[in-house]
C-alpha cells in the first residue's frame, strides 16, 4: 500500500491524504449535483453527490491543524505569511486569467457576467469581502483561509497561541455572540448600509467558519501536548493523560457546538464529531490506510485541482455533453480523470517551479540585503 519512504517520512502524509479527500470530495459533488442544478445535463446523471459542504468543512478543520503546527514551528508571523502567500497567490493570478478566457470564450460559465470591477476585486483574493462573486466559485474558501491567516498571526503575536484553550473560547464566544447579534441586526435594518456593515464584519471575523478553525488549532494543541516529555520519563496513563487534556477535549465540544448553533447549511454533528476523530487520528498517525499511494499522489496535486476543476471541469463536460453528445455517465467518468491529468501537469510544469523560483529569488534577495546591513558603511572623503 504505502511505500518505505512514506512509512517513515516525519511528514505526517495523513493530513496530506485528508486533503486529497476534501479534494475528491469536491470534484464529485461539482461534477454531479452542482452542474446538474447549475447548468444541467441533457439527461438525467443517474447518481448525485451533494455533499460538497462537508469537504469544505473537513478542509477548514485540516487547515487549522497544519496552520497552527506551522506558524508555531516557524516562530516568524512574516516568514509565516510569506510562505503562505508564495504557496497561493501565484497560481491563483494565473487560473483567474485562464478563467477570464473561459468566460469570455463559453458562455456556459457567464452567469452572470464578469465585469472588470469585479475582476480587479479579484485579485484581492477577497471579492466577496468587497460585494463582488467570485470569478472561480470555489475561491470564496480562499478568501476565508487568508483571513484565518491574518487572525492566526494576530493571535501568535499576541501571544494567545501560547495559551490556546481560553483564546479559542474568547474567540468562540466572539462567533456566538457576533452571529446572534449580526443576525438580529439583518433582521430589524433593512437599509442598504447597514446589510454592508453586517455583512463584512461577518466575513471579516469569519464568524461562521471559525469554529471549524479552532478544532483544528485545539487537536493540534492536544498533539503538541504529548510530544512533552512525560514525567519520570514513564508513558502517562489513560486516566491521567485524559485528566490533563480535559480542557482541549471539553473547548473542542465548545467549538462544535458553537458551529452548529450557527450554522446556515445544515451540516450534520455526527459527521462533525466523525471529521474530528478523524483529523485527530490522522495526526498521531493512527489512520495507515491515509498512507496509500494514491491518497499521497492526490494531496500533491490538490491545489492545483481545487483551483481548475469547477469551472474548467464545467466546459469540459458542457463540450462532451451537449457538441460531442456522449450520455451523461460518460462526460462525468471522462472529466474526473482528464482533469486530474491536468493539474498534475500544471502541478509540476507550473506550481512547483513558480513556487521554487519565487522563493530562491527571496532567499537571494534577503542574502543580499543581509550582507548589506553586516558591510560597513564608508562615509565622507577616504
Amino acid at each position: 500500500m504505502d511505500s518505505p519512504s512514506v512509512r517513515h517520512s516525519k511528514r505526517i502524509f495523513e493530513l496530506d491524504a485528508l486533503r486529497a479527500l476534501a479534494a475528491i470530495n469536491l470534484m464529485m459533488f461539482h461534477y454531479t449535483h452542482f452542474y446538474s442544478v447549475k447548468y444541467g445535463y441533457s439527461s438525467p446523471l443517474g447518481f448525485e453527490f451533494p455533499y460538497g459542504k462537508y469537504g469544505v468543512q473537513l478542509f477548514f478543520m485540516l487547515s487549522g491543524v497544519v496552520n497552527a503546527m506551522t506558524i508555531l514551528r516557524k516562530r516568524d508571523a512574516v516568514v509565516f505569511l510569506q510562505s503562505r502567500f508564495l504557496r497561493i497567490l501565484p497560481c491563483y493570478y494565473i487560473v483567474l486569467l485562464l478563467n477570464l478566457l473561459l468566460l469570455g470564450c463559453w458562455p456556459l460559465t457567464l452567469n452572470p457576467p464578469w465585469s472588470w470591477p469585479q475582476f480587479l476585486a479579484n485579485l484581492t483574493v477577497m471579492p466577496n469581502l468587497l460585494g463582488y462573486a467570485c470569478l472561480e466559485p470555489v475561491t470564496w474558501t480562499l478568501q476565508v483561509e487568508v483571513l484565518f491567516y491574518l487572525i492566526l498571526v494576530v493571535l501568535f503575536l499576541s501571544g494567545g497561541l501560547r495559551r490556546p484553550v481560553p483564546t479559542i473560547l474568547v474567540g468562540l464566544a466572539i462567533c456566538w455572540a457576533g452571529c446572534w447579534l449580526t443576525d438580529a441586526l439583518d433582521i430589524q435594518r433593512t437599509a442598504e448600509p447597514w446589510k454592508l456593515v453586517i455583512n463584512t464584519l461577518r466575513q471579516l471575523l469569519i464568524l461562521y467558519h471559525f469554529p471549524l478553525f479552532a478544532v483544528g488549532i485545539l487537536i493540534h494543541e492536544l498533539w503538541q501536548r504529548d510530544q512533552q516529555t512525560p514525567e519520570n520519563g514513564h508513558a502517562l496513563t489513560p486516566e491521567v493523560w485524559m485528566q490533563r487534556n480535559l480542557d482541549v477535549f471539553l473547548a473542542i465540544i465548545a467549538a462544535l457546538v458553537v458551529f452548529h448553533a450557527t450554522d446556515r447549511f445544515g451540516h450534520n454533528p455526527g459527521v462533525s464529531v466523525g471529521f474530528t476523530v478523524l483529523v485527530g487520528m490522522s495526526l498521531y498517525r493512527r489512520v495507515p490506510i491515509l498512507r496509500w499511494r494514491p491518497f499521497v499522489f492526490i494531496s500533491s496535486i490538490s491545489y492545483m485541482l481545487y483551483l481548475l476543476h469547477n469551472n474548467l471541469g464545467a466546459v469540459y463536460i458542457g463540450w462532451l455533453n451537449q457538441t460531442v453528445g456522449l450520455p451523461p455517465w460518460v462526460c462525468f467518468a471522462l472529466a474526473l480523470p482528464s482533469i486530474v491529468l491536468l493539474a498534475t501537469a500544471a502541478t509540476f510544469t507550473l506550481e512547483r517551479p513558480l513556487t521554487s523560483w519565487l522563493r530562491n529569488g527571496l532567499s537571494r534577495a534577503a542574502r543580499i540585503e543581509e550582507r548589506r546591513v553586516r558591510s560597513p558603511v564608508m562615509e565622507g572623503p577616504r
